[in-house]
């Protein structure tokens, strides 16, 4: 159900009255570390010394806090913290988890997050909070494609978290408003000229019509619960008893894209957590509402040091917990800064009588304070003859010894309570060595270790906001721009119809990372950069000390320096390691073929090419000869057939005409029929009727001489010639 602005207004205003004195102690600490002009003293104590009868009173600043301030927050660049996306289950494969990690670096890099990090650790280390933010931003409109981008807040007081939010990391927050003043030409720019310009949480509805004033715009988020059928399903690629639940909205739409979930058929009712997201003023929505890629509020908080009072969170930074010690400290200066003065200018213990009444001797001792002088004379002797005591200047206060020793014991009491010393600040201490020198370091690195851990805590949450946004954003194909861990640029497909979680192919790796379920962790440690060059350092001593491990260990050295031409270093002194070594570094080098296999290769397939020729040749004769034979039998078969014919003929007692004329027929019958072989129905090579014309006009029979048959020429036939009657099986 969509809220009217009107209910967004009174729960921002119900937020800020129950988290009134946080908010007012988060000013008060802003104002005390502003490191441009910080506010570290009393009002009314420094009203007093101002107006001091005696005259004006110092009120003198010496910022101690400031230096743990940035100390905690340069903990985080150098050791930078690093979300890493871990497989939970449900057919979640390992490979997917690291194609996943080079997204979130990719995340990172775009985003600048190597510097929102810091400034939301410094913001709760100077006020107790700071926020990071996570929004989907465009990448290409025309597409509608989108990715998470990761943004930082500056000013906690511009950040309304919901109050009764007690998780580290803000994960329960219902709701939050990010507030962001506009001046009239730039909202009505934005939102238009006919925008109502009222600032959000006006409760008197003010019209703001001055370029002087601001319009407060506020970016909302609101968590709200929908009751969701559910499905227990399980997944064929996970492990046995793996089973999880799934709305039944997304078990449909993962049928569909062809992911193999099997329901077990057990359904229930829950209540789905859904985040929406719009901008609002005080009088109107500014931008439509719309549903939020993730379950959590976009505005993730990192607290600083942590406690619980009447069942809410309350927090604070370093100068909340100094605040006492360093206002004395600064007092205790400001009193020695007088002292001090005052000893330098002191006036001179004498009577009158001995300056006597010269005026002028009185006006050389009148400035005697401001300039210098060889000698001052005075009357040592009054009128009686009476010896005058020499003139003498007055003694600095005992006082300033105290506050010499108040404003040690102040700056100790700073340590004290932040429990960060000398040596955590780069200052000499008294540790004898470096090894006790480094363990007062790692003391006080421990009793702030609270702010790395929040901060680690609240990118958890930042990394699971991503996580879900991933598969709701990415909902086709298409390339996800991937970093290494040495920020190499590269590329992965994400295919969100693919049935199984990965799949190679030859242009890469093909991922679905909505198959199965995948968690984020993250990991706080030395930077690559850092790693590198302890990694060189530490090689270096190895060679140094055994120059004979130069062959084995040199490659992975030069790979660690960083000057031009590096990596052609290191691939020379790979070419000259042994194989073992060689093996090692480069793995599939050994799948590669070198130039002696290739021509191993080229002479098996010479070998092979003439071996295949020779077989067609012999093929080609065989069927040559086949052919030959075919025609021979064909001619020898015709042959055949003539004579049966003729014999039949002879039986029959037919006449030389009729004969002749059923000879023609038969001739031109095997004239006119394509010869059995050869090309285009001709004969290849002498046949059985070449001997025979082969020109004949069309209708008239072929003139031919009759060879006269046996009895014509009153010779009687041979017995074994006679031919068998009709109907009568020759013997």
């Amino acid at each position: 159900m969509s809220h009217s602005v009107e209910y967004s207004c009174k729960q921002y205003r119900e937020a800020m009255d129950a988290t009134r004195d946080q908010r007012e102690q988060i000013r008060e600490d802003l104002e005390f570390s502003d490191p441009s002009d910080p506010q570290q003293w009393d009002e009314r104590e420094k009203q007093q010394r101002e107006a001091d009868p005696g005259g004006i009173r110092p009120c003198l600043v010496f910022d101690q806090t400031g230096q743990y301030v940035s100390n905690v927050a340069g903990q985080v660049e150098q050791r930078p913290p690093a979300m890493h996306a871990i497989p939970a289950g449900g057919g979640a494969d390992k490979r997917v988890a690291e194609q996943l990690d080079g997204f979130f670096r990719h995340i990172e890099h775009t985003s600048r997050a190597s510097s929102h990090y810091p400034r939301a650790l410094t913001s709760a280390a100077r006020a107790g909070v700071g926020y990071l933010v996570v929004r989907p931003e465009y990448i290409d409109r025309a597409l509608n494609w989108q990715e998470p981008r990761i943004s930082s807040e500056g000013d906690p007081l511009r950040v309304v978290l919901d109050p009764w939010s007690v998780e580290i990391d803000g994960s329960d927050a219902n709701f939050g408003y990010l507030l962001t003043p506009y001046s009239v030409r730039e909202f009505e720019r934005i939102y238009g000229k006919k925008a109502a310009k009222i600032s959000f949480g006006d409760e008197q509805q003010r019209y703001v019509n001055d370029d002087r004033e601001s319009i407060i715009v506020a970016e909302e988020w609101v968590a709200e619960d929908i009751k969701t059928n559910m499905i227990v399903c399980a997944d064929p690629m996970g492990q046995p008893g793996d089973e999880m639940s799934i709305s039944e909205e997304d078990f449909w739409k993962a049928q569909k894209n062809g992911q193999q979930l099997i329901a077990t058929g057990y359904t229930y009712q829950d209540k789905q957590r859904c985040v929406y997201w719009r901008k609002l003023s005080g009088a109107e929505e500014l931008s439509k509402r719309v549903k939020y890629p993730a379950s959590g509020i976009g505005i993730v908080p990192v607290y600083g040091y942590v406690g619980f009072k009447d069942g809410r969170m309350r927090y604070c930074g370093i100068p909340r917990r100094a605040r006492t010690a360093q206002q004395a400290y600064n007092y205790h200066m400001s009193e020695m800064r007088v002292l001090m003065g005052q000893a330098a200018k002191a006036p001179w213990l004498m009577p009158l009588s001995a300056l006597g009444a010269d005026e002028n001797i009185k006006k050389m001792w009148d400035r005697a304070s401001v300039e210098s002088r060889a000698f001052l004379p005075y009357m040592d002797r009054d009128e009686q003859g009476n010896q005058i005591q020499a003139p003498s200047r007055m003694q600095p206060s005992i006082n300033l010894q105290n506050h010499i020793a108040g404003s040690l014991q102040a700056r100790e009491d700073i340590q004290a309570a932040i429990g960060m010393y000398a040596a955590n600040i780069g200052k000499q201490s008294n540790a004898t060595s470096g090894v006790a020198y480094d363990a007062q370091k790692q003391q006080g690195e421990a009793s702030t270790a609270n702010f790395p851990s929040n901060l680690a805590a609240s990118l958890g949450q930042v990394g699971k906001l991503c996580l879900e946004m991933i598969p709701r954003l990415v909902d086709t194909r298409r390339q996800l721009r991937i970093l290494g861990i040495d920020m190499t640029p590269g590329s992965v497909t994400i295919d969100p119809k693919q049935a199984e979680p990965l799949r190679e192919t030859d242009q890469g790796l093909i991922i679905n990372p909505n198959v199965g379920r995948y968690d984020t962790r993250v990991v706080v440690g030395a930077s690559f950069a850092t790693q590198r060059q302890e990694s060189s350092a530490a090689l270096t001593e190895m060679i140094r000390a055994n120059p004979e491990m130069m062959p084995i260990v040199g490659p992975l050295w030069a790979q660690t320096l960083d000057f031009p031409n590096a990596d052609k270093l290191a691939q020379v002194l790979t070419a000259m390691a042994p194989k073992e070594v060689q093996a090692v570094l480069n793995p599939s080098a050994d799948k590669q073929p070198t130039t002696a296999d290739l021509m191993a290769q080229i002479e098996q397939l010479k070998g092979a090419l003439q071996e295949a020729t020779s077989i067609a040749h012999e093929a080609q004769q065989d069927a040559d000869e086949a052919q030959a034979k075919a025609e021979a039998k064909e001619a020898e078969n015709e042959i055949k057939r003539y004579e049966a014919e003729t014999n039949r003929l002879k039986v029959t007692g037919a006449n030389e005409e009729q004969i002749k004329a059923i000879v023609g027929d038969l001739i031109n019958q095997m004239l006119s029929s394509p010869a059995p072989l050869g090309d285009e129905g001709e004969q290849e090579g002498p046949g059985p009727d070449d001997s025979m014309p082969h020109e004949m006009g069309e209708g008239e029979p072929q003139s031919y001489e009759m060879q006269p048959l046996p009895g014509e020429l009153g010779e009687e036939p041979q017995p074994e010639e006679a031919m068998p009657a009709m109907g009568e099986e020759p013997m």
